[in-house]
């Protein structure tokens, strides 16, 4: 498997949830619009495809990596259905914080993939 392909993933899951917090931030609270979720449903997707690939053609430390960001994609898009859900409009700071954290630890994730990438082209 090719190791920058996962990277790819994880960087565009990074951009497209930017993508969303910046288009959401620039609307009215009550007035969002489907374009934020749309945006981060499509990173959740990339980040999903990344963490399967490097759980199943991964070596032991990717692998593991991979574990991890499948279950912080699955926590995030639980999270985030049921914020959409509730009728607060998406104000809860303790989802929020979980939030920031899970999204934490995918930017990790995605530093680690990206230092492997690094160390697997570099001669040796």
């Amino acid at each position: 498997m090719d190791r920058r392909l996962p990277l790819l993933a994880l960087v565009l899951f990074v951009v497209l949830t930017g993508a969303s917090i910046a288009v959401s931030g620039s609307r009215p609270g009550l007035d969002q619009g489907t374009l934020p979720w749309l945006l981060q449903v499509i990173g959740h997707l990339f980040a999903l495809a990344a963490g399967v690939l490097l759980a199943a053609h991964g070596d032991g430390g990717q692998r593991r990596t991979g574990f991890v960001v499948l279950a912080a994609v699955v926590v995030l898009a639980l999270l985030d259905a049921a914020v959409l859900a509730s009728d607060e409009g998406g104000a809860n700071i303790g989802a929020g914080f979980v939030r920031l954290l899970l999204l934490l630890v995918l930017c990790a994730a995605t530093a680690r993939v990206a230092r492997d990438v690094v160390a697997a082209r570099r001669p040796r």
